[in-house]
Protein backbone atom coordinates (compact mmCIF):
# COMPACT_ATOMS: atom_id res chain seq x y z
CA UNK A 1 0.00 0.00 0.00
CA UNK A 2 1.49 3.36 -1.09
CA UNK A 3 0.96 6.84 0.36
CA UNK A 4 1.19 10.26 -1.47
CA UNK A 5 1.60 11.62 2.30
CA UNK A 6 5.68 12.71 2.72
CA UNK A 7 7.94 11.83 6.04
CA UNK A 8 9.74 14.48 7.31
CA UNK A 9 12.94 13.87 9.43
CA UNK A 10 14.28 16.46 11.18
CA UNK A 11 17.92 16.21 12.72
CA UNK A 12 20.71 18.39 14.40
CA UNK A 13 23.20 16.04 13.07
CA UNK A 14 23.78 15.54 9.45
CA UNK A 15 25.99 12.58 9.71
CA UNK A 16 23.11 11.28 11.74
CA UNK A 17 20.26 12.88 9.71
CA UNK A 18 21.99 10.83 6.58
CA UNK A 19 22.21 7.72 8.19
CA UNK A 20 18.61 7.09 9.36
CA UNK A 21 17.56 8.33 6.23
CA UNK A 22 18.93 5.77 4.25
CA UNK A 23 17.51 3.33 7.33
CA UNK A 24 14.24 4.74 6.49
CA UNK A 25 14.88 4.66 2.68
CA UNK A 26 15.41 0.90 2.86
CA UNK A 27 12.42 0.04 5.28
CA UNK A 28 9.43 2.30 4.03
CA UNK A 29 11.04 4.00 0.76
CA UNK A 30 9.02 1.96 -1.74
CA UNK A 31 5.95 3.16 -0.02
CA UNK A 32 6.30 6.76 0.98
CA UNK A 33 8.32 10.05 -0.17
CA UNK A 34 11.11 11.01 2.47
CA UNK A 35 12.50 14.00 2.49
CA UNK A 36 15.72 14.85 5.06
CA UNK A 37 16.09 18.22 6.80
CA UNK A 38 18.99 19.54 9.05
CA UNK A 39 17.36 21.37 11.78
CA UNK A 40 19.00 24.60 10.62
CA UNK A 41 18.07 24.10 7.16
CA UNK A 42 13.89 23.74 8.54
CA UNK A 43 11.72 26.82 7.58
CA UNK A 44 8.12 27.53 7.37
CA UNK A 45 5.73 25.84 5.13
CA UNK A 46 8.46 22.84 4.38
CA UNK A 47 6.10 20.33 5.84
CA UNK A 48 1.96 20.24 4.88
CA UNK A 49 -0.79 19.44 6.67
CA UNK A 50 -1.04 16.10 6.25
CA UNK A 51 2.85 15.01 6.40
CA UNK A 52 4.56 13.08 9.27
CA UNK A 53 7.33 14.64 11.49
CA UNK A 54 10.11 12.36 12.92
CA UNK A 55 12.59 13.95 15.12
CA UNK A 56 15.60 12.45 15.96
CA UNK A 57 15.72 13.81 19.67
CA UNK A 58 12.38 14.51 21.85
CA UNK A 59 14.99 18.07 22.65
CA UNK A 60 14.21 19.54 19.64
CA UNK A 61 10.70 19.41 19.50
CA UNK A 62 10.34 22.94 20.79
CA UNK A 63 12.45 23.85 18.14
CA UNK A 64 10.49 22.93 15.41
CA UNK A 65 6.95 23.02 16.45
CA UNK A 66 6.69 26.87 15.62
CA UNK A 67 7.79 25.94 12.31
CA UNK A 68 5.54 22.74 11.33
CA UNK A 69 1.55 22.22 11.49
CA UNK A 70 0.15 21.48 14.48
CA UNK A 71 -1.91 18.63 13.08
CA UNK A 72 1.21 16.97 11.57
CA UNK A 73 1.54 13.50 13.55
CA UNK A 74 5.05 14.00 15.32
CA UNK A 75 7.04 10.85 16.02
CA UNK A 76 10.14 11.18 18.29
CA UNK A 77 12.73 8.44 17.01
CA UNK A 78 14.14 5.65 19.27
CA UNK A 79 17.40 4.52 19.12
CA UNK A 80 18.82 0.97 19.47
CA UNK A 81 22.53 -0.69 18.91
CA UNK A 82 23.09 -2.32 15.68
CA UNK A 83 23.52 -5.53 16.92
CA UNK A 84 24.85 -6.66 12.92
CA UNK A 85 27.95 -5.08 14.54
CA UNK A 86 27.78 -6.88 17.76
CA UNK A 87 29.75 -10.10 16.43
CA UNK A 88 33.07 -9.26 18.20
CA UNK A 89 31.19 -8.60 21.67
CA UNK A 90 28.62 -11.68 21.28
CA UNK A 91 31.66 -14.02 20.73
CA UNK A 92 33.69 -12.97 23.53
CA UNK A 93 33.66 -15.41 26.88
CA UNK A 94 30.98 -14.95 28.95
CA UNK A 95 30.99 -12.76 31.72
CA UNK A 96 33.40 -9.95 30.25
CA UNK A 97 33.19 -6.28 32.72
CA UNK A 98 32.71 -3.91 29.60
CA UNK A 99 33.11 -0.01 30.23
CA UNK A 100 30.22 2.04 27.89
CA UNK A 101 30.96 5.26 26.51
CA UNK A 102 28.10 7.23 24.59
CA UNK A 103 28.44 11.21 24.08
CA UNK A 104 25.23 12.10 26.51
CA UNK A 105 24.14 10.88 29.87
CA UNK A 106 21.40 9.80 28.43
CA UNK A 107 22.42 7.79 25.30
CA UNK A 108 24.50 6.02 27.84
CA UNK A 109 22.01 4.45 29.89
CA UNK A 110 19.67 3.86 26.91
CA UNK A 111 22.85 1.78 25.70
CA UNK A 112 23.81 0.25 28.39
CA UNK A 113 19.61 -1.03 29.13
CA UNK A 114 19.62 -2.37 25.36
CA UNK A 115 22.82 -4.82 25.49
CA UNK A 116 21.50 -5.53 29.13
CA UNK A 117 18.89 -6.84 27.31
CA UNK A 118 19.89 -8.41 24.03
CA UNK A 119 23.57 -9.47 25.24
CA UNK A 120 23.15 -10.04 29.05
CA UNK A 121 26.15 -12.57 29.28
CA UNK A 122 28.46 -9.73 30.19
CA UNK A 123 27.95 -6.98 33.06
CA UNK A 124 28.35 -3.22 31.58
CA UNK A 125 29.03 -0.28 33.27
CA UNK A 126 28.10 3.18 32.08
CA UNK A 127 30.70 5.86 31.76
CA UNK A 128 31.28 8.65 34.25
CA UNK A 129 33.97 10.82 32.83
CA UNK A 130 33.99 12.36 36.44
CA UNK A 131 35.23 9.10 38.09
CA UNK A 132 38.22 6.86 37.91
CA UNK A 133 38.07 3.81 35.33
CA UNK A 134 37.59 0.36 37.10
CA UNK A 135 41.24 -2.26 36.81
CA UNK A 136 38.54 -5.02 36.71
CA UNK A 137 36.78 -3.03 33.25
CA UNK A 138 37.82 -5.92 30.53
CA UNK A 139 36.97 -3.68 27.38
CA UNK A 140 35.45 -0.64 26.50
CA UNK A 141 32.33 -0.25 24.02
CA UNK A 142 30.97 2.41 21.90
CA UNK A 143 28.73 2.75 19.28
CA UNK A 144 30.69 5.19 16.98
CA UNK A 145 31.38 7.64 19.80
CA UNK A 146 35.29 7.69 19.75
CA UNK A 147 36.02 10.94 20.31
CA UNK A 148 34.26 10.91 23.88
CA UNK A 149 36.57 7.79 25.07
CA UNK A 150 39.07 8.61 27.46
CA UNK A 151 42.31 8.88 26.45
CA UNK A 152 45.25 6.07 26.11
CA UNK A 153 42.58 3.54 26.72
CA UNK A 154 43.24 -0.28 24.59
CA UNK A 155 40.66 -3.18 23.81
CA UNK A 156 38.02 -0.64 22.12
CA UNK A 157 34.78 -1.72 20.62
CA UNK A 158 33.54 -0.08 17.82
CA UNK A 159 30.23 -1.35 17.38
CA UNK A 160 28.80 1.47 15.37
CA UNK A 161 26.46 4.57 15.75
CA UNK A 162 23.12 3.64 17.07
CA UNK A 163 20.10 3.40 14.32
CA UNK A 164 16.61 3.85 14.40
CA UNK A 165 14.59 1.07 16.32
CA UNK A 166 12.32 -1.71 15.42
CA UNK A 167 9.13 0.25 17.56
CA UNK A 168 9.82 3.66 15.53
CA UNK A 169 8.94 1.99 12.18
CA UNK A 170 6.01 0.19 13.25
CA UNK A 171 4.98 4.06 14.67
CA UNK A 172 5.25 5.59 11.21
CA UNK A 173 3.53 2.57 9.43
CA UNK A 174 0.43 2.78 11.93
CA UNK A 175 0.89 6.91 11.55
CA UNK A 176 0.24 6.21 7.87
CA UNK A 177 -2.24 3.93 7.75
CA UNK A 178 -0.71 0.55 6.21
CA UNK A 179 -1.94 -2.32 8.05
CA UNK A 180 -0.25 -6.04 8.26
CA UNK A 181 3.00 -4.89 6.95
CA UNK A 182 4.68 -5.83 10.53
CA UNK A 183 6.57 -9.07 8.76
CA UNK A 184 7.60 -6.85 5.79
CA UNK A 185 9.06 -4.52 8.04
CA UNK A 186 10.65 -6.99 10.02
CA UNK A 187 12.61 -8.26 7.21
CA UNK A 188 13.88 -4.85 5.80
CA UNK A 189 14.78 -3.80 9.27
CA UNK A 190 17.30 -6.60 9.73
CA UNK A 191 18.23 -6.00 6.42
CA UNK A 192 19.16 -2.51 6.69
CA UNK A 193 21.24 -3.59 10.17
CA UNK A 194 23.82 -5.56 7.61
CA UNK A 195 23.65 -3.05 4.88
CA UNK A 196 24.35 0.06 7.75
CA UNK A 197 27.25 -2.24 8.78
CA UNK A 198 30.61 -0.93 8.14
CA UNK A 199 31.67 -4.52 7.37
CA UNK A 200 29.42 -4.89 4.49
CA UNK A 201 29.84 -4.01 1.05
CA UNK A 202 27.62 -2.77 -0.62
CA UNK A 203 29.41 -3.53 -4.25
CA UNK A 204 30.75 -7.27 -3.66
CA UNK A 205 27.83 -8.24 -1.84
CA UNK A 206 29.73 -9.79 1.39
CA UNK A 207 31.81 -8.93 4.54
CA UNK A 208 35.03 -7.77 3.24
CA UNK A 209 36.80 -6.12 6.67
CA UNK A 210 35.71 -6.17 9.92
CA UNK A 211 37.38 -3.25 12.17
CA UNK A 212 34.71 -3.63 14.66
CA UNK A 213 37.62 -3.29 17.05
CA UNK A 214 38.74 0.18 16.41
CA UNK A 215 41.97 0.07 19.04
CA UNK A 216 42.52 4.06 20.11
CA UNK A 217 45.24 5.05 17.48
CA UNK A 218 46.14 8.90 18.12
CA UNK A 219 49.00 9.70 20.20
CA UNK A 220 47.23 12.27 22.47
CA UNK A 221 50.50 13.24 24.45
CA UNK A 222 54.22 15.37 23.43
CA UNK A 223 57.03 15.87 25.62
CA UNK A 224 55.61 19.26 26.73
CA UNK A 225 53.01 17.48 28.89
CA UNK A 226 56.08 15.54 30.86
CA UNK A 227 56.71 17.27 34.13
CA UNK A 228 60.26 17.09 34.39
CA UNK A 229 61.45 19.25 37.26
CA UNK A 230 63.80 17.04 38.64
CA UNK A 231 66.85 15.89 36.93
CA UNK A 232 66.15 12.41 36.45
CA UNK A 233 62.90 13.26 34.73
CA UNK A 234 64.64 16.19 32.08
CA UNK A 235 67.22 13.07 31.39
CA UNK A 236 64.24 10.84 30.21
CA UNK A 237 62.81 13.73 28.33
CA UNK A 238 66.03 14.21 26.55
CA UNK A 239 67.07 10.64 25.74
CA UNK A 240 63.23 10.15 24.53
CA UNK A 241 63.63 13.36 22.37
CA UNK A 242 66.46 11.75 20.54
CA UNK A 243 65.16 7.95 20.62
CA UNK A 244 61.97 9.78 18.64
CA UNK A 245 64.73 10.62 15.48
CA UNK A 246 65.62 7.31 14.73
CA UNK A 247 63.36 4.71 13.66
CA UNK A 248 64.44 1.59 15.92
CA UNK A 249 62.08 -0.07 18.53
CA UNK A 250 62.47 2.03 22.15
CA UNK A 251 61.98 -0.30 25.26
CA UNK A 252 60.56 1.41 28.14
CA UNK A 253 60.49 0.15 31.55
CA UNK A 254 59.45 1.27 35.19
CA UNK A 255 56.77 0.70 37.78
CA UNK A 256 53.05 0.94 37.19
CA UNK A 257 51.91 4.13 37.06
CA UNK A 258 54.81 5.98 36.24
CA UNK A 259 53.96 7.62 32.73
CA UNK A 260 55.07 5.11 30.25
CA UNK A 261 52.12 5.70 28.07
CA UNK A 262 52.36 8.96 28.21
CA UNK A 263 56.51 8.60 27.04
CA UNK A 264 55.56 6.39 24.85
CA UNK A 265 52.52 8.73 23.20
CA UNK A 266 55.19 11.60 23.42
CA UNK A 267 58.05 9.56 21.58
CA UNK A 268 55.43 9.05 18.81
CA UNK A 269 54.68 12.50 18.32
CA UNK A 270 57.85 14.25 18.27
CA UNK A 271 58.53 11.65 15.41
CA UNK A 272 58.83 11.50 11.54
CA UNK A 273 55.66 8.55 12.22
CA UNK A 274 53.36 11.84 14.09
CA UNK A 275 51.43 11.93 11.55
CA UNK A 276 50.55 8.04 11.63
CA UNK A 277 48.16 6.33 14.00
CA UNK A 278 50.00 5.33 17.21
CA UNK A 279 47.88 1.55 18.33
CA UNK A 280 48.14 0.08 22.12
CA UNK A 281 48.21 -3.17 22.78
CA UNK A 282 47.80 -4.44 26.32
CA UNK A 283 49.82 -7.79 26.15
CA UNK A 284 48.78 -8.67 29.58
CA UNK A 285 45.64 -11.10 30.91
CA UNK A 286 44.67 -12.16 27.12
CA UNK A 287 45.58 -15.47 25.36
CA UNK A 288 47.90 -16.04 23.00
CA UNK A 289 45.75 -16.38 20.32
CA UNK A 290 43.79 -13.36 20.77
CA UNK A 291 47.07 -11.31 20.80
CA UNK A 292 47.99 -12.63 17.72
CA UNK A 293 44.69 -11.73 15.79
CA UNK A 294 44.48 -8.12 17.38
CA UNK A 295 48.44 -8.12 16.20
CA UNK A 296 48.82 -9.58 12.62
CA UNK A 297 44.93 -9.63 11.82
CA UNK A 298 43.10 -12.52 10.38
CA UNK A 299 40.94 -14.16 7.75
CA UNK A 300 38.44 -16.68 8.76
CA UNK A 301 35.07 -17.40 7.07
CA UNK A 302 35.85 -14.38 4.68
CA UNK A 303 35.85 -12.23 7.22
CA UNK A 304 39.21 -10.01 6.99
CA UNK A 305 39.88 -8.50 10.39
CA UNK A 306 42.75 -6.03 9.87
CA UNK A 307 45.46 -6.44 12.42
CA UNK A 308 47.29 -3.48 14.52
CA UNK A 309 50.82 -3.85 12.21
CA UNK A 310 48.42 -3.74 9.20
CA UNK A 311 46.42 -0.26 10.82
CA UNK A 312 49.64 1.13 11.72
CA UNK A 313 51.50 1.25 8.36
CA UNK A 314 54.45 3.89 9.12
CA UNK A 315 52.73 4.87 12.43
CA UNK A 316 53.49 3.05 15.74
CA UNK A 317 52.25 -0.32 17.85
CA UNK A 318 52.44 0.14 21.55
CA UNK A 319 53.29 -2.78 23.41
CA UNK A 320 52.35 -2.55 27.12
CA UNK A 321 53.97 -5.56 29.22
CA UNK A 322 55.40 -7.01 26.89
CA UNK A 323 57.60 -9.32 28.99
CA UNK A 324 53.71 -10.99 29.13
CA UNK A 325 53.65 -12.27 25.72
CA UNK A 326 54.57 -16.21 25.22
CA UNK A 327 57.12 -17.19 23.30
CA UNK A 328 55.31 -18.99 20.35
CA UNK A 329 54.04 -14.77 19.93
CA UNK A 330 57.36 -13.87 20.85
CA UNK A 331 58.72 -16.07 18.22
CA UNK A 332 56.18 -14.46 15.52
CA UNK A 333 56.60 -11.37 16.21
CA UNK A 334 60.30 -11.58 15.66
CA UNK A 335 60.11 -13.05 12.69
CA UNK A 336 57.88 -10.21 10.85
CA UNK A 337 60.66 -7.49 12.31
CA UNK A 338 63.28 -9.63 10.66
CA UNK A 339 61.43 -10.53 7.21
CA UNK A 340 59.40 -7.23 7.01
CA UNK A 341 56.77 -8.91 6.02
CA UNK A 342 53.79 -10.86 7.76
CA UNK A 343 50.41 -13.25 7.23
CA UNK A 344 47.13 -12.64 8.94
CA UNK A 345 45.96 -15.68 10.94
CA UNK A 346 44.72 -18.29 8.34
CA UNK A 347 45.57 -15.89 5.21
CA UNK A 348 47.73 -16.03 2.93
CA UNK A 349 48.40 -12.80 1.40
CA UNK A 350 52.07 -11.32 2.46
CA UNK A 351 51.79 -7.49 4.32
CA UNK A 352 54.57 -5.54 4.46
CA UNK A 353 55.58 -4.67 8.45
CA UNK A 354 56.51 -1.10 8.03
CA UNK A 355 55.48 -0.06 12.02
CA UNK A 356 58.30 1.24 14.59
CA UNK A 357 57.90 -0.51 18.22
CA UNK A 358 57.75 0.65 21.40
CA UNK A 359 57.44 -1.30 24.32
CA UNK A 360 57.40 -1.57 28.07
CA UNK A 361 57.29 -3.82 31.38
CA UNK A 362 57.52 -3.61 34.72
CA UNK A 363 61.56 -4.47 35.20
CA UNK A 364 63.99 -4.55 32.37
CA UNK A 365 63.34 -8.00 30.18
CA UNK A 366 67.11 -9.39 30.88
CA UNK A 367 65.54 -11.22 33.50
CA UNK A 368 63.09 -13.29 31.44
CA UNK A 369 65.76 -13.55 28.83
CA UNK A 370 68.17 -15.42 31.46
CA UNK A 371 65.51 -17.15 32.87
CA UNK A 372 64.59 -18.83 29.43
CA UNK A 373 60.98 -16.63 29.36
CA UNK A 374 62.10 -14.45 26.73
CA UNK A 375 63.76 -15.09 23.15
CA UNK A 376 66.77 -13.78 23.46
CA UNK A 377 66.92 -12.86 19.57
CA UNK A 378 63.59 -10.63 20.23
CA UNK A 379 64.97 -9.03 23.33
CA UNK A 380 67.65 -7.70 21.28
CA UNK A 381 65.36 -5.98 18.64
CA UNK A 382 63.23 -4.39 21.38
CA UNK A 383 65.68 -2.98 23.31
CA UNK A 384 68.14 -1.48 21.22
CA UNK A 385 67.21 1.76 22.97
CA UNK A 386 66.35 1.63 26.80
CA UNK A 387 64.66 3.62 28.79
CA UNK A 388 63.87 3.64 32.27
CA UNK A 389 61.25 5.50 34.13
CA UNK A 390 61.54 6.30 37.46
CA UNK A 391 59.12 5.73 40.11
CA UNK A 392 57.63 9.12 41.87
CA UNK A 393 59.14 8.86 44.77
CA UNK A 394 62.21 9.14 43.47
CA UNK A 395 61.78 12.45 41.43
CA UNK A 396 59.99 14.36 45.02
CA UNK A 397 61.20 17.53 43.17
CA UNK A 398 58.55 16.97 40.46
CA UNK A 399 56.02 16.82 43.05
CA UNK A 400 54.38 20.51 42.88
CA UNK A 401 54.58 20.29 39.81
CA UNK A 402 52.64 17.14 38.89
CA UNK A 403 49.93 18.29 41.58
CA UNK A 404 49.61 21.60 40.05
CA UNK A 405 49.24 20.29 36.16
CA UNK A 406 46.88 17.68 37.90
CA UNK A 407 44.78 20.72 38.92
CA UNK A 408 44.82 22.21 35.79
CA UNK A 409 43.28 19.30 34.34
CA UNK A 410 40.81 18.37 36.15
CA UNK A 411 39.86 22.38 36.18
CA UNK A 412 39.96 22.76 39.86
CA UNK A 413 43.08 25.02 40.13
CA UNK A 414 41.20 26.93 43.10
CA UNK A 415 41.95 24.17 45.83
CA UNK A 416 44.38 24.25 48.19
CA UNK A 417 46.57 22.00 49.86
CA UNK A 418 47.73 22.96 52.74
CA UNK A 419 51.38 22.81 54.11
CA UNK A 420 50.48 19.75 57.02
CA UNK A 421 48.76 18.41 53.78
CA UNK A 422 51.56 18.73 51.05
CA UNK A 423 54.11 17.46 54.18
CA UNK A 424 52.07 14.43 54.44
CA UNK A 425 51.95 13.69 50.47
CA UNK A 426 55.69 14.36 50.17
CA UNK A 427 56.21 11.46 52.64
CA UNK A 428 54.00 8.82 51.48
CA UNK A 429 55.83 6.25 49.30
CA UNK A 430 53.24 6.02 46.42
CA UNK A 431 53.30 2.87 45.45
CA UNK A 432 51.08 3.36 42.28
CA UNK A 433 53.18 6.18 41.57
CA UNK A 434 51.74 9.14 39.35
CA UNK A 435 48.35 7.65 38.76
CA UNK A 436 47.95 7.19 42.32
CA UNK A 437 48.42 10.63 42.78
CA UNK A 438 46.36 11.89 40.11
CA UNK A 439 43.48 9.57 41.29
CA UNK A 440 44.42 11.15 45.17
CA UNK A 441 44.00 14.38 43.78
CA UNK A 442 41.40 13.72 41.49
CA UNK A 443 39.34 12.36 45.01
CA UNK A 444 39.98 15.49 46.96
CA UNK A 445 39.33 18.03 43.99
CA UNK A 446 35.90 16.68 44.41
CA UNK A 447 35.20 17.08 48.15
CA UNK A 448 33.54 20.61 48.03
CA UNK A 449 36.26 22.12 50.43
CA UNK A 450 38.42 24.86 48.83
CA UNK A 451 40.92 24.03 51.34
CA UNK A 452 42.28 20.66 52.22
CA UNK A 453 43.23 19.56 55.62
CA UNK A 454 45.34 16.88 56.75
CA UNK A 455 41.85 14.37 57.66
CA UNK A 456 40.12 14.57 54.69
CA UNK A 457 43.36 12.79 53.12
CA UNK A 458 42.62 9.19 51.91
CA UNK A 459 43.36 6.85 55.18
CA UNK A 460 45.91 4.86 53.35
CA UNK A 461 47.95 8.53 53.25
CA UNK A 462 47.27 9.38 56.74
CA UNK A 463 48.54 5.69 57.99
CA UNK A 464 52.47 5.66 57.94
CA UNK A 465 53.48 2.56 57.14
CA UNK A 466 56.20 2.39 59.31
CA UNK A 467 53.60 2.33 62.33
CA UNK A 468 52.45 -0.65 61.14
CA UNK A 469 54.43 -2.82 62.87
CA UNK A 470 54.01 -1.46 66.53
CA UNK A 471 50.05 -1.87 66.42
CA UNK A 472 47.94 -5.63 66.78
CA UNK A 473 48.69 -6.94 63.26
CA UNK A 474 44.72 -8.55 61.94
CA UNK A 475 45.68 -12.28 60.06
CA UNK A 476 44.89 -10.48 56.50
CA UNK A 477 48.72 -8.29 55.29
CA UNK A 478 47.41 -4.44 56.05
CA UNK A 479 49.00 -3.28 53.48
CA UNK A 480 47.50 -5.86 50.79
CA UNK A 481 44.47 -5.37 51.72
CA UNK A 482 44.75 -1.79 51.40
CA UNK A 483 46.11 -1.14 48.53
CA UNK A 484 43.48 -4.14 46.85
CA UNK A 485 40.73 -1.69 47.87
CA UNK A 486 42.14 1.39 46.91
CA UNK A 487 42.46 -0.41 43.45
CA UNK A 488 38.89 -0.55 43.25
CA UNK A 489 37.68 2.51 45.07
CA UNK A 490 38.58 5.19 47.92
CA UNK A 491 39.30 3.40 51.49
CA UNK A 492 37.67 5.84 53.29
CA UNK A 493 34.06 4.51 51.26
CA UNK A 494 35.03 0.62 51.96
CA UNK A 495 35.84 1.25 55.95
CA UNK A 496 32.24 2.90 56.35
CA UNK A 497 30.57 0.15 54.42
CA UNK A 498 33.04 -1.95 57.31
CA UNK A 499 31.75 -0.15 60.28
CA UNK A 500 27.75 0.30 59.01
CA UNK A 501 28.06 -3.81 59.12
CA UNK A 502 30.10 -3.69 62.17
CA UNK A 503 27.25 -1.60 64.12
CA UNK A 504 24.59 -4.24 62.28
CA UNK A 505 26.04 -6.44 63.66
CA UNK A 506 25.76 -5.45 67.35
CA UNK A 507 22.57 -4.93 66.99
CA UNK A 508 22.13 -8.75 65.37
CA UNK A 509 21.19 -7.15 61.90
CA UNK A 510 22.76 -7.62 58.93
CA UNK A 511 22.17 -5.80 55.94
CA UNK A 512 21.29 -5.80 51.66
CA UNK A 513 22.67 -3.81 49.36
CA UNK A 514 19.44 -1.43 48.96
CA UNK A 515 19.67 -0.70 53.21
CA UNK A 516 23.58 -0.24 53.01
CA UNK A 517 23.25 2.35 49.91
CA UNK A 518 20.76 4.02 51.91
CA UNK A 519 22.90 4.34 55.38
CA UNK A 520 25.73 5.28 53.10
CA UNK A 521 24.49 8.43 52.09
CA UNK A 522 23.20 9.54 55.37
CA UNK A 523 26.38 9.50 55.64
CA UNK A 524 27.08 11.21 52.99
CA UNK A 525 28.79 8.47 50.31
CA UNK A 526 26.97 8.32 47.72
CA UNK A 527 28.16 5.20 45.35
CA UNK A 528 26.22 4.00 42.26
CA UNK A 529 24.57 0.32 42.55
CA UNK A 530 27.68 -0.71 40.39
CA UNK A 531 30.18 0.91 42.61
CA UNK A 532 28.38 -0.39 45.73
CA UNK A 533 28.71 -3.75 44.26
CA UNK A 534 32.31 -4.12 43.32
CA UNK A 535 33.26 -2.34 46.95
CA UNK A 536 31.60 -5.33 48.09
CA UNK A 537 32.87 -7.80 46.09
CA UNK A 538 36.56 -6.28 47.07
CA UNK A 539 35.89 -6.89 50.64
CA UNK A 540 34.23 -10.55 50.10
CA UNK A 541 37.66 -11.75 48.35
CA UNK A 542 39.41 -10.18 51.53
CA UNK A 543 37.36 -12.08 53.78
CA UNK A 544 36.43 -9.20 55.41
CA UNK A 545 32.43 -9.21 54.41
CA UNK A 546 30.60 -12.36 54.55
CA UNK A 547 27.81 -11.74 51.90
CA UNK A 548 24.95 -13.43 51.48
CA UNK A 549 22.26 -13.96 49.22
CA UNK A 550 18.42 -12.49 49.42
CA UNK A 551 17.13 -11.92 52.94
CA UNK A 552 20.04 -13.28 54.86
CA UNK A 553 21.77 -9.99 54.12
CA UNK A 554 25.54 -9.57 54.45
CA UNK A 555 27.95 -9.13 57.52
CA UNK A 556 31.10 -8.09 58.37
CA UNK A 557 33.80 -10.66 59.24
CA UNK A 558 36.12 -11.45 62.11
CA UNK A 559 38.80 -10.77 60.25
CA UNK A 560 36.96 -7.44 58.63
CA UNK A 561 36.27 -6.39 62.71
CA UNK A 562 40.17 -6.60 63.29
CA UNK A 563 40.83 -4.66 59.97
CA UNK A 564 38.49 -2.13 61.76
CA UNK A 565 40.80 -1.78 64.77
CA UNK A 566 43.95 -1.75 63.11
CA UNK A 567 42.27 1.22 61.04
CA UNK A 568 41.21 3.03 63.87
CA UNK A 569 44.78 2.25 66.26
CA UNK A 570 46.48 3.63 63.29
CA UNK A 571 45.16 6.73 62.86
CA UNK A 572 45.02 7.11 66.48
CA UNK A 573 48.52 6.59 66.52
CA UNK A 574 49.38 9.13 63.95
CA UNK A 575 47.29 11.64 65.65
CA UNK A 576 49.42 11.28 68.79
CA UNK A 577 52.68 11.99 66.83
Amino acid sequence: MKSNRAIHIIAIQENYLEEITKQMKDVLGHEIMIRPTALKELRANMVQDDDIVVLSHHMIKGLVSQLIPAECPCIIAKRDVNFANARELINLPPGQKILVVNDTKTNIEETVASLRETIFEHEYYPYNPDESIPDSIDYILTPGELDFLPTGLIDVINIGSRLLDIETFYEIAAALGFKNNQTQIVKRYFKTLVSLSPEFDEGKGSIQSNQIKDIRNVASYSFQDVIAVSESMQKVVQLGKEFAKTPLPVHLYGEDGTGKSMLAQAIHHHSNQSGNPFISINCKSKSTDMLERELFGSEENHMISIGAFEIAENGTVYLEDVDELLIPLQNRIFRAIKEKKFQRVGGTKTIPFQARLISCSKQGLIWQTASGEFNCSFYEALTSLSLKVPSLKDRREDFVALIEDIKGRLKKTDIILNQDVMNQLLNYEWPGNVTELYNTITYLSFLGEQTIEVELLPLRIRIEESNFASLPQPEINPNEAIRKIEAHGFLEESVEILRIFECGKRKRTSYGRLTLKKHLEENGIKLTEQQLRMRMEVLQELDLLIVRQGRAGSTISQNGEEFLRFISNSILENSKR
